[in-house]
């Protein structure tokens, strides 16, 4: 009579069992999507220290000293990640040493150890020495020592110019005559890097990039049996999903790494053995590092700051914080996000520049800046989720802590990392090319401004890396300042094009200011979270923070990083068409919790409930 009693109403309904399987795949989704970021990150954070650390006095360091090295690059940028999706700008971005740190890293390099110069190629320059007066310091500590108070110094730099709202303006009067070239120019930069890594093994690079190429756009619509994925409208759920476009650059970067393996074992020789593999060397006995070492600042001497130091870091923190807001700007329109608005971008620059203040402390070499690479991946798969973002910085502060986990990275073939880099910068460079439409590129003012910001970018650096003398102002931190500042491609177009943009003479209509009322108009079109009144809210902090921001707010040194009133908050969110055609796909992830970010995508119309 009682047997019934106790049992609480509808357990072990369908209901309650769709909603259990929806959450537990839910998760494995994240999981998944968190070591697609990953390999992605690992590609990146791999690339930086090979380029890097040849070019340091004497030989690279003991593999155990290398390996820590990373596992320190690892812990930095998880913390600084999950401050970004946290506290900061709410996207989903991931934290790398982008490679507008590791140009001026390795001119101060250059400077400390003549001998050593190489560009960011790898290659020998023609000139030994880029600027005046070179010295030698024979250490490979102290030369670290100095690059890690440069990055020191950048963060502090970055620090102040969120703070002061500066980052912010910057973002309200960039238009699409700034963003279209310097998104194009952001993704070009890199084809150095990856020719030069994919030369390693054009088969095993050319592989990794069918693969990807296939899965996100040939077999884009192929919906494999996975397991229910809930849409984010009227609670349906389809049992289908695009898995292999959401998964296209984890899937081939698996698959690759596992067939080299592979052919590794069997002794099948498939990787040429060139200067560069021989700079790995440090690489093959990575397993004698510890499994367990927690990172802690000063544990590798306190950071150097000098004269020099103070100058490139001046440079790190100018070319970081534009590429920054450039893979902001990248981000929202390749997941259709509202607009973002300056305080958003004021917090994540803020918080770049803690997590570069924790990774000079701790020793690194570069510090964090928003992964163009990610980003773009991102918008390849067309899966955006704030949380997944979060467990990868989970899975990198794991990392860092195991400096022998953290050194089997470094045994990914060198062609993987260069087909990463062809398959995701891509991305930016269609993306910036895209904002061209909203501007009048028939007008001569536009073509000028756009094809001289460009070609300048590429040449100045070209110019300056091949230079017969080097450049000399008599004064040697000024000298590693201007050489910088001007081999930084992005810093190039940003200031030629923003230069430009504001001074020569033309129309709002020519300068493409007069889109943005479409924009407006079909805000409602989109389906960011299945409520409007969610996606105004994407950029606020959390709620648990917001309570104690009121009081603060009012204060100088932080009303630059909050929204200053509702009706502001609401105007500057207007949501600006996507990337994603109409049809191309549907929500992947469900709602985890308040202020998710999802993927934004428009359903199909065969996706639609009847």
């Amino acid at each position: 009579m009682n047997g019934g009693r106790g049992r609480a109403p509808g357990a072990g309904s369908p209901m309650l069992t769709s909603c259990s399987s929806q959450k537990i795949c839910s998760w494995i989704v994240s999981w998944c999507l968190a070591l697609q970021h990953l390999a992605v990150q690992s590609s990146l954070l791999c690339i930086f220290h090979l380029l890097l650390l040849p070019t340091l006095p004497q030989e690279p360091p003991h593999a155990q000293t290398t390996s820590k090295l990373l596992a320190r690059s690892l812990f930095a940028c998880g913390i600084s990640t999950a401050l970004q999706t946290t506290l900061g700008s709410r996207l989903p971005l991931v934290q790398i040493p982008s490679f507008e740190y590791l140009v001026p890293a390795m001119v101060l390099s250059s400077h400390l150890s003549p001998s050593a110069s190489t560009d960011r190629n790898g290659t020998a320059m023609a000139s030994t020495c880029l600027v005046p007066h070179c010295r030698d310091t024979g250490s490979w500590a102290d030369s670290l020592q100095e690059v890690s108070g440069a990055v020191l110094i950048s963060g502090l730099i970055q620090l102040v110019l969120g703070v002061s709202g500066v980052c912010g303006w910057a973002v309200r009067h960039c238009g699409p005559m700034v963003l279209a070239p310097s998104l194009s120019i952001i993704g070009l930069s890199a084809y150095k890097e990856a020719a030069f890594f994919c030369s390693t093994n054009w088969g095993v690079a050319l592989l990794l990039v069918l693969l990807a190429v296939t899965f996100s756009q040939h077999l884009q619509s192929c919906r494999l049996p996975f397991c229910a994925w809930p849409h984010a409208w009227e609670g349906s759920t389809d049992y289908s999903a695009p898995t292999l476009r959401t998964f296209s650059v984890l899937l081939p970067f698996a698959g690759v790494c596992i067939v080299c393996a592979i052919l590794s074992y069997f002794h099948i020789p498939w990787e040429l053995l060139d200067v560069t593999m021989a700079q790995l060397s440090w690489a093959n006995s990575t397993f004698n590092a510890p499994w367990i070492h927690i990172p802690y600042a000063g544990e590798w001497r306190w950071p150097l700051l000098t004269p020099r130091a103070l100058a490139v870091g001046i440079a790190m923190a100018i070319s970081c914080s534009m590429n920054s807001v450039g893979c902001y700007v990248l981000c929202r329109r390749l997941l259709r996000v509202p607009r973002l608005p300056p305080h958003a971008c004021n917090r994540g620059l803020c918080t770049e520049g803690l997590g570069s203040l924790l990774a000079g402390l701790l020793g690194t070499p570069g510090g964090t800046a928003s992964s163009i690479a990610n980003t773009c991946a991102t918008g390849l798969t067309q899966a955006g989720s704030r949380l997944s973002v979060q467990v990868s910085a989970l899975l990198c502060m794991v990392l860092g802590m195991s400096p022998r986990l953290a050194g089997l990275l470094t045994h990914i073939p060198l062609a993987v990392h260069g087909g990463v880099l062809c398959v995701t910068y891509a991305v930016a460079v269609g993306t910036g090319i895209s904002y061209f439409q909203y501007t009048d590129i028939d007008s001569g003012r536009n073509i000028f401004i756009v094809g001289f910001a460009m070609f300048m970018a590429l040449l100045v650096p070209r110019w300056f890396s091949t230079a017969l003398a080097p450049l000399a102002t008599g004064w040697v931190p000024l000298d590693l300042l201007f050489l910088s500042v001007l081999m930084a491609p992005v810093f190039l177009t940003g200031f030629l094009s923003f230069f430009l943009d504001h001074t020569v003479s033309g129309t709002l209509e020519e300068r493409g200011l007069l889109s943005e009322q479409p924009w407006k108009a079909r805000a409602a079109d989109y389906h960011l979270h299945g409520e409007s009144g969610e996606a105004s809210q994407a950029y606020r902090p959390p709620t648990g923070l917001r309570r104690l921001l009121p009081s603060s707010c009012k204060a100088f040194l932080c009303c630059f990083l909050c929204p200053r009133s509702e009706e502001e908050e609401e105007g500057s969110c207007a949501t600006e068409e996507g990337t994603a055609a109409l049809g191309e796909g549907t929500h992947l992830l469900p709602k985890l919790s308040s202020g998710e970010l999802q993927p934004a995508i428009r359903p199909s119309q065969t996706d639609m409930p009847a």
